[in-house]
Parts: C-alpha cells; sequence; structure tokens
C-alpha cells in the first residue's frame, strides 16, 4: 500500500510538472501578450480569457516562413467576414526581431490583432511543431481544432461556421502535417536558425523573392524526400 501510495504521488508530481499541451477539446493554455498592431487602437495587452463568449483564432506565424504570406490575408478575410458574429482573429508572430514582424506586415498588412512572442513560450505551451499552426477556440474556452500548414483554409471556415451554427464538429477536424515535417525533440518550428534556410528570408525586390522562393521551394522538394531533412522548415 505504501510502495502504491509513492508511486501514485510520483506520477502526480511528473504530471505536474509537465507543460501543458493544446490539443482538441481541452482549454487553450493561457495567452497573454502585447499587441504589435490593434485595429483601431495603438496596442497593448492582449488576454484570451477576456475573449470568453466569442469565437477566436489564433494563429502562430513568422516573417521568414513562406506560406504565411498567403495565409495571413485569407485570415484577414475571415474576420471581415464573421467579425459581426462574434469571430476574433489574433496573429502571434514568433519572430525573435519584432522588427522583421513589423517590416513583413508593411508587406503584407492585416487589419487583425498581431501578438508578438520573441521567446516563443506560447508556441512552446500550444505545442507548435509546424509553421504556420493554427487554434480555433470556442465560447467557452476550449480548442476545437487545430490547423497545420496553412493551406486548410475551407476547413477552418467551415469550423468557424459550425461553431456558429451550433452543428457538432467532427472529432477528426484536425488537420496535421506529415510527422516527417514537424519539428521534434529540440528544434523548434518557429526557430529560423534552426529549421529555415536563409533564403526564406525573402529580401530584395519582387522579383528577387519570386525567384528565391522558386529556388528554395524546388531545393526542399527534391531533397530529404520533402521532409524535414530537405532545405529548410518542411513548410512549403
Amino acid at each position: 500500500m505504501l510502495a502504491l501510495s509513492l508511486r501514485t504521488r510520483f506520477c502526480a508530481a511528473l504530471l505536474a510538472l509537465a507543460p501543458v499541451v493544446a490539443w482538441a477539446g481541452e482549454p487553450a493554455p493561457p495567452l497573454m501578450l502585447q499587441s504589435l498592431k490593434s485595429t483601431g487602437s495603438k496596442g497593448g495587452t492582449f488576454s484570451l480569457a477576456a475573449q470568453k463568449g466569442k469565437v477566436v483564432l489564433v494563429d502562430f506565424w513568422a516573417s521568414w516562413c513562406g506560406p504565411c504570406r498567403k495565409s495571413l490575408p485569407a485570415l484577414d478575410q475571415l474576420q471581415a467576414r464573421y467579425k459581426a458574429q462574434g469571430l476574433v482573429v489574433v496573429g502571434v508572430s514568433l519572430d525573435d526581431d519584432v522588427a522583421n514582424a513589423a517590416n513583413f506586415l508593411d508587406r503584407v498588412p492585416v487589419s487583425f490583432t498581431i501578438l508578438t512572442d520573441t521567446s516563443g513560450a506560447s508556441a512552446e505551451a500550444y505545442h507548435v511543431v509546424a509553421m504556420p499552426t493554427s487554434f480555433i477556440v470556442d465560447t467557452e474556452g476550449r480548442i476545437v481544432a487545430r490547423f497545420e500548414g496553412g493551406e486548410h483554409m475551407a476547413a477552418v471556415e467551415a469550423t468557424i461556421q459550425g461553431l456558429f451554427k451550433g452543428t457538432k464538429l467532427n472529432p477528426q477536424t484536425d488537420v496535421r502535417v506529415a510527422g516527417g515535417l514537424q519539428a521534434t525533440g529540440n528544434l523548434k518550428a518557429w526557430r529560423r536558425g534552426h529549421l529555415a534556410d536563409p533564403f526564406m528570408a525573402l529580401d530584395g525586390d519582387p522579383l528577387t523573392q519570386l525567384l528565391q522562393e522558386h529556388i528554395y521551394a524546388s531545393k526542399e522538394a527534391s531533397s530529404g524526400n520533402g521532409g524535414a531533412a530537405g532545405g529548410g522548415c518542411g513548410c512549403n
């Protein structure tokens, strides 16, 4: 009996030390970050807890992430279509240099709130393993779906519509990238130095950016069988 009690207490201690991982059906981890830009304001602190009663889409992105250049404008359109029904879209920039995120937004402007997390702590809490990753949080603060890769806007919109209509969501709503494209272990999906090729900076004039993106995509597709061992982050 004593051995069982010690084992139980030991397991409980391990659980207490374990990081909070965001999975569908569970309460969303706390999110309180500084706004980089916010519609109609000069910024401030955003709290996910204060959004209870609304449907919230939390999108983790970075300025060097090629797919984010397409997914952020698509999310901006979702915000415009469903804002009146109570949708709140918030982007979390994981750039370690805030200036990079600000420069990105100058080229790819959006109207929804952008937060900045240079530490990556929020991404750790949400167990982000691919860039970009979006989470949909219901009116009670529970995660109902996660979408990795930025290429599933039709499914994202269908999930949002379902929440507003009160439709029971399919447990298989989540969209995950292939295991070989996920950052695991000590590698973090938002750490460009680990996972991204310098080409993904997409700097320079539009023609140079287009050429760099083409070279990077071709390089990644032809190496490492298209997996994380390829040319960069695996998010193309």
